[in-house]
């Protein structure tokens, strides 16, 4: 045996000994993940993210584990233009736009099925079609809100600008102030503003009531599943292809701790007040109406391709101009 033959076999024999002695190191195996945020909006289904980062069993596989909320839809984008954030809650057709638009990620499931509710402080004001001639007010004109809006009115038969006026403002919070001062009546709004607007209304002397469950309406208009596939988590592709384990691990996480947050209404709040900013009160009282439950994007592809189907109807750039690929889904 030459010097040289001699030298590989002793290498290859110290590999196979320290293999044998950490199993983590064998032949084959991925890398251990030392970083890892999970970023979410500052609303409510962000409270599952956040005690996941605290509890979940993911921490086992990732050495640092944390839960950063995003503030706006621009830091959002850049943070995954960027590759920042390789692991976010994101509106599902905002991941479907980025998909399309090319980047390299992948949606791995959805965690609310719709928090969208119509506020009303018109005692006269029970049903869709009592906004007849009344004017309603939401924000983020041409958005999902907006679209799902003027679906279900569509369906309905109602027209605005003819049958009822629509309003805009740039925030919940600005609609919820309007309606505080008078200024807004009828609005439409997601949680936890929704529930924002009736603990304000009693400070302010204002009664406002949950006057229409959107997703129910929604189940009406398309004659479908009364819920939205609104929002989930959106992974960088490159994390998903060398870390699939960590993956795993944290979809089970993501159905342990939304139920946890349902079942633990008022520690969910602590965490949100912690984390997201959000008065644990308002947190506490609107977790029953956020439709919290994680599915598998996979699993629930038909109906997030008919939602991204009926808002193209109305806006084909807000999906990116064309359905996502079967790509878009990420399989476990």
């Amino acid at each position: 045996m030459t010097e040289l033959s001699r030298r590989k076999l002793l290498g290859v024999g110290a590999a196979a000994l320290t293999c044998s002695a950490f199993p983590g190191l064998a032949f084959g195996a991925t890398e251990r993940l030392r970083d890892l945020t999970l970023w979410g909006p500052p609303v409510g289904p962000s409270v599952a993210l956040a005690h996941l980062a605290q509890k979940g069993k993911t921490r086992a596989l990732v050495d640092n584990l944390t839960f950063k909320a995003w503030r706006t839809p621009d830091q959002l984008r850049s943070g995954i233009v960027s590759g920042d954030m390789q692991v976010s809650g994101v509106p599902s057709y905002v991941g479907a736009n980025l998909y399309n638009k090319g980047l390299r990620v992948r949606m791995l499931n959805i965690m609310t099925w719709g928090l969208l509710y119509m506020m009303s402080s018109d005692d006269t004001v029970s049903k869709l079609e009592d906004i007849a001639g009344k004017t309603v007010t939401m924000p983020f004109k041409n958005d999902m809100p907006d679209l799902v809006f003027q679906y279900i009115t569509a369906k309905a038969g109602m027209k605005p600008g003819k049958d009822f006026n629509l309003v805009y403002a740039t925030t919940p919070m600005e609609v919820v102030q309007m309606m505080m001062v008078g200024k807004a009546d009828i609005v439409i709004l997601p949680e936890p503003a929704a529930t924002a607007t009736i603990l304000k209304g009693k400070m302010n002397a204002r009664s406002v009531r949950r006057v229409l469950d959107i997703q129910q309406e929604w189940g009406v208009a398309t004659n479908g599943p009364a819920r939205i596939p609104q929002a989930g988590l959106l992974v960088n592709a490159d994390l998903a292809d060398k870390h699939m384990d960590v993956l795993r691990t944290l979809q089970a996480d993501c159905i342990r701790s939304s139920q946890w947050a349902l079942n633990n209404p008022v520690d969910a709040g602590v965490i949100a007040e912690d984390h997201l900013g959000v008065k644990a009160a308002v947190t506490e009282l609107s977790m029953p109406y956020v439709n919290l439950e994680t599915t598998l994007a996979l699993d629930a592809k038909a109906e997030i391709e008919a939602f991204f189907t009926r808002l193209a109807e109305l806006s084909p750039k807000i999906i990116g101009g064309k359905l996502p690929d079967a790509g878009f889904y990420l399989g476990l």
